[in-house]
């Protein structure tokens, strides 16, 4: 079980020059705004936080504002795509864009179940039992003998 990660902005220099970040954070604040990637990463982990508990054999870690390691690049992308627009000057490149999408398309599949994330070391459900796929029920029809279906025994 990996440890889930919080995300800061020094984690948007690994996706993003780090004088955009600079400049997606601080340039246009409103008065009395101090930055923008706080109140942005919150919105954006909290979104990927409720896509995770979507898919009921996924769990999410007690800790707050914490995502899976694997999804810390989805995280990045979506912060930098509420950060710029705060900053419609800041374009993205079209690659920038196309990771964006990946990553929009990775929370659909975990939230339809169709990718599961690691489970955290402290999970704010905890389970006893290990997480299962998920079972469908087999049944069939109730067969009646006949003595057309016996014959030849």
């Amino acid at each position: 079980m990996p440890a889930w990660l919080t995300i800061a902005i020094t984690d948007l220099n690994d996706y993003l020059v780090g004088a955009q970040v600079t400049a997606l954070n601080t340039t246009a604040l409103a008065s009395g705004q101090s930055d923008r990637f706080t109140r942005t990463m919150t919105d954006m982990v909290n979104r990927i936080r409720t896509k995770i508990e979507g898919c009921p054999r996924n769990h999410i870690s007690a800790t707050p504002l914490t995502v899976p390691p694997e999804l810390k690049w989805v995280a990045c992308y979506l912060i930098i795509e509420a950060m710029q627009a705060g900053v419609p000057g800041l374009r993205l490149t079209e690659d920038q864009r196309a990771q964006i999408q990946r990553a929009n398309d990775q929370l659909t599949r975990i939230a339809d179940c169709k990718e599961v994330v690691s489970l955290p070391p402290d999970p704010l459900n905890p389970v006893d039992v290990q997480r299962g796929g998920q079972s469908q029920l087999v049944t069939r029809s109730r067969r009646i003998a006949s003595r057309d279906q016996t014959r030849g025994f």
